[in-house]
């Protein structure tokens, strides 16, 4: 996860003595990552703990010299910058997370900017995590505190058993007349090239007009539509646009499955630390015509009692594989890790509301970094600070997809946007708690 402000960027001692004093008593941040003894062992990655972390190794600094134009800051240094440390693997033998501070180039005429740049293996923390640790380290909010728990509860085997044998069956979860696909059913990939090079990572963001966004919140008569349904519904127009008609696609017989993260956490546990997350697993209407149409077809899927009941299933499953042992990860990842089961990852991130500053630099904007685990997936990540939405594209895909990707979402919103003006405001309505995704 990024964070952008304007202003004079602070020394790099003065960083890491604050993160010293605000990160220094989270035991979260003091763990490293141990791998198997032997490839195919019964016992797999564990857990660590160190008795500190050292500042000099995990806080770094960084700078990109960027072009100056009519408009500013020519921000293609900067992206492919967050490319880079989106695809650097995190260390191994130490916490697996950095800091880095990011110097943009200053403008002759203008204020300074820079920006923070929090990695970490996905296994660590999860999105809410990071987003409770850069608020803690900001001024200007509530105080945050972060401590670890073990949410899960005890299961026997037999109940493991039971759970995986369920998912690998049949999914009785419904809504209305919509029936949940199988959790593990067969699905299609993105219709991208095979014989194009695939880089370890290809990333865009794109700055979301505010009105805009709201508006296209009220296209659908009642109350406004959830981040999560217009992400879902947007992306997939903006797939349909960059890639043709649905019907001629490979494998357009099955539908094309997007993943949305849940946060599990209760309110009692917001400020719980580390990966409580669960994902639901729902066909994208790339096939339904017009925007409005699929954002009434995304509402549909998301409603409540699907979503909630999805989550609580997938988490079941991971519990029961992880319990049984590495034979049931191993088999679980293989479909899991498929691009036809989870080609497209949908995520919602809200940040904490507050005017936060690190020093006297105030913070203009969040840019959220997400890893695409695999070949042939694309991530979408929607970030909404303090009424600034910004969006990012991050995917193992051919050089140059994020971007075209990214201008037909903004495309599509705007379509979508002109059917719900005029737009004054959003009343709140929830499907599930809005997730963030590691950095």
């Amino acid at each position: 996860m990024a964070v952008l402000f304007t202003g004079e960027p602070p020394r790099l001692d003065e960083l890491r003595d604050r993160v010293a004093e605000r990160w220094g008593s989270v035991p979260l941040l003091c763990r490293t990552l141990l791998r198997p003894a032997r490839h195919g062992g019964v016992r797999g990655h564990r857990w660590f703990p160190l008795d500190d972390f050292d500042v000099r190794t995990h806080v770094l600094d960084a700078h990109v010299e960027g072009r100056w134009g009519s408009e500013g800051l020519d921000d293609a240094a900067f992206t492919d910058l967050l490319g880079r440390l989106v695809s650097q693997p995190v260390p191994e033998g130490v916490p697996p997370w950095w800091l880095r501070l990011v110097r943009l180039e200053p403008h002759p005429h203008g204020e300074a900017r820079f920006a923070l740049v929090l990695s970490a293996h996905h296994a660590l923390i999860d999105g809410r995590s990071f987003e409770s640790l850069l608020s803690r380290l900001l001024d200007g909010g509530a105080g945050r505190t972060g401590r670890v728990s073990d949410t899960g509860r005890p299961v026997t085997r037999k109940r493991q058993i039971t759970h995986l044998r369920d998912a690998l069956t049949t999914d009785k979860a419904a809504a209305g007349a919509y029936r949940l696909p199988r959790l593990l059913s067969p699905g299609q990939a993105l219709p991208l090239p095979s014989d194009a090079p695939c880089p370890t990572r290809d990333l865009a963001w794109v700055d979301l007009d505010a009105d805009t966004v709201r508006a296209a919140r009220r296209a659908l008569p009642g109350l406004g539509a959830t981040l999560n349904e217009v992400l879902m519904a947007v992306s997939a127009g903006a797939l349909r646009a960059v890639h043709g008609d649905p019907a001629a696609w490979p494998g357009a017989r099955h539908p094309l499955y997007a993943v949305l993260s849940v946060d599990l956490r209760t309110p009692q546990e917001a400020e719980v630390l580390g990966n409580i997350v669960s994902v639901v697993r729902v066909p994208l209407p790339v096939a339904t015509d017009g925007p409005q149409e699929r954002l009434r077809v995304c509402r549909a899927l998301l409603a409540a009692s699907v979503f909630g009941r999805g989550a609580e299933k997938s988490v079941r499953v991971i519990r029961a594989a992880a319990r049984l042992g590495s034979w049931a990860v191993r088999r679980l990842s293989q479909r899991a890790n498929s691009p036809s089961w989870n080609p497209v990852l949908c995520t919602a991130i809200k940040w904490r509301r507050g005017a936060w500053t690190l020093g006297s630099a105030p913070m203009e904007r969040v840019i959220p970094l997400s890893s695409a685990q695999g070949r042939g997936r694309v991530n979408l990540v929607l970030t909404d600070c303090a009424g600034v939405f910004t969006l990012c594209v991050v995917g193992h895909t051919p050089t140059g997809y994020a971007q075209p990707l990214a201008d037909a979402f903004v495309r599509e919103l705007a379509s979508l946007a002109h059917i719900g003006k005029p737009a004054l405001s959003v009343p709140t309505r929830m499907t599930g708690t809005p997730y963030q995704t590691t950095g």
